[in-house]
């Protein structure tokens, strides 16, 4: 059994969110006699094997937006292109990722 910390990281969420998931019925939890949440691992497993999935099927990648953000801190900086090659790195880097 995995307190709700671990269970939250290991899911890549916040413990809020898995509380407000617990309250919905979306993943089941065990309560302690203290009243604390538990996780069983095969639960964190289903609830990531249900989440690949739906990441698998999802929206078609040419629909996707992803907002890229270079900046320079000196008009140097600036002059030298640095900018345009972050935003060209970050072009590709999304490119690559299909993000």
């Amino acid at each position: 059994m995995l307190a709700i910390g671990m269970a939250a990281q290991m899911l890549g969420v916040c413990i809020k969110t898995l509380r407000r998931w617990d309250e919905q019925s979306k993943i089941k939890s065990f309560r302690t006699i203290g009243n604390h949440r538990r996780f069983t691992i095969q639960e964190i497993k289903r609830v990531l094997t249900r989440s690949n999935k739906k990441n698998s099927m999802s929206v078609d990648s040419s629909l996707k937006r992803c907002a890229l953000y270079g900046r320079v801190s000196s008009h140097k900086q600036k002059k030298r292109g640095d900018l345009d090659t972050q935003i060209k790195a970050l072009e590709r880097y999304c490119r690559e990722k299909n993000t």
